[in-house]
């Protein structure tokens, strides 16, 4: 099965942008400045990228070379310990630091209390599909991840069976909204569908196309509709509108995964930004971008717990916060690239080798 590594450098910009949107978010968000620079580092909607992605790349398999691939209860099985070890491994190795940290005073203690009492709730946490993110808040997305990808080969197979009752499934997750199924599964599907007509969306010949003599319009329009949530931030909707969403359940969200779907459309149709998507330093980046999510949350908030202590080392605002920012980054980078070989290349490993003892997967060879 061909990788498509550019989509790896995509996955880790927007690891990037997370972590500096939390950094600039935490002590500026009610700034014009950070509304502004959000929607270049637009970490939150990064996520809506995340989602779409995930959709992409988690149902390729079974689209591409073609849709031969057996879906039955082995193939989930192995399809479920894979995935479960691929996320939570490296979850449970990170989570475990921010709660030896934010008990460093007596580890050893608040260890055993902490499994014999749960007196912090750290199993809640660590089981990741309670709701519970309170030492890693950013650990949401890893739920949505969790919960919407064991939806995939359900999804793939009712794409494979029927176009129009996918595209009715994916109406029915706008209509009911969150409070009857993830609404996030919506931004999961965006990504199948982009999986389905992947060859047609790559041959697609934009420059014969109508819309093509606008192509810097709409370049602007899918920018502001990936920005839509900071842009509010500074010309507020107003309350009529703010209602209507909310009877219709649309989120921001919503928005900002169609524009990431038609950014990933554009990528995939451009030979040119694959060519520089595929750049080592970017293919590194992507390579990391798990450990880089899960990490860089540490160094953010221990930087702003002793940010008065750490810029009183500085002669202005400007340069404090210049440098610490590049400590983040740094020291982020650094330590992702190292929690990538010890910790998450090993649970990709062991998830195959898991998997493959318990459930070994039949790929079926393309048919002539």
């Amino acid at each position: 099965m061909r990788r498509l590594e550019y989509l790896d450098s995509v996955r880790g910009i927007a690891a990037f942008a997370v972590m500096i949107y939390h950094f600039i978010g935490w002590r500026w968000a009610d700034t014009l400045d950070f509304k502004v620079s959000a929607m270049l580092f637009n970490g939150s909607d990064a996520v809506s990228l995340f989602f779409v992605l995930s959709g992409l790349v988690l149902s390729w398999k079974y689209f591409h070379p073609d849709n031969s691939l057996v879906i039955d209860g082995a193939h989930y099985k192995n399809y479920v310990i894979n995935r479960v070890i691929r996320l939570y491994v490296p979850l449970l190795a990170a989570l475990a630091g921010y709660y030896l940290y934010y008990h460093r005073h007596d580890p050893l203690k608040q260890l055993v209390l902490e499994f014999v009492l749960n007196k912090y709730h750290w199993i809640e946490e660590a089981l990741l599909i309670r709701g519970k993110h309170d030492m890693y808040v950013p650990a949401w997305t890893l739920e949505v991840e969790m919960a919407a990808s064991l939806c995939i080969p359900f999804l793939v197979l009712l794409l494979r069976y029927n176009r129009q009752l996918f595209g009715a499934f994916v109406i029915m997750l706008l209509v009911l909204g969150s409070t009857v199924i993830l609404w996030e599964l919506f931004h999961f599907c965006l990504g199948m569908w982009i999986a389905y007509y992947f060859h047609r969306i790559k041959s697609y010949d934009l420059r014969n196309s109508p819309l093509y003599p606008y192509r810097f319009v709409l370049c602007l329009l899918v920018f502001a509709l990936f920005s839509m949530r900071h842009i509010i931030r500074i010309f507020p909707l107003s309350d009529s509108v703010t209602s209507f969403m909310s009877l219709i359940r649309i989120d921001i969200f919503h928005f900002t995964g169609l524009a990431s779907a038609l950014i990933l459309a554009y990528i995939i149709n451009s030979p040119k930004l694959q060519r520089f998507l595929i750049s080592y330093p970017l293919l590194f980046l992507g390579r990391i971008s798990y450990s880089v999510y899960l990490l860089h949350w540490f160094f953010v908030v221990y930087v702003m717990d002793h940010w008065d202590k750490l810029a009183a080392y500085f002669s202005t605002p400007e340069q404090s916060f210049s440098v610490l920012l590049l400590a983040v980054v740094l020291s982020t980078l650094a330590t992702a690239t190292l929690f990538n070989i010890l910790v998450e290349q090993p649970a990709i490993r062991l998830g195959k080798r898991v998997a493959n003892r318990f459930a070994p997967a039949i790929v079926l060879q393309p048919t002539s």
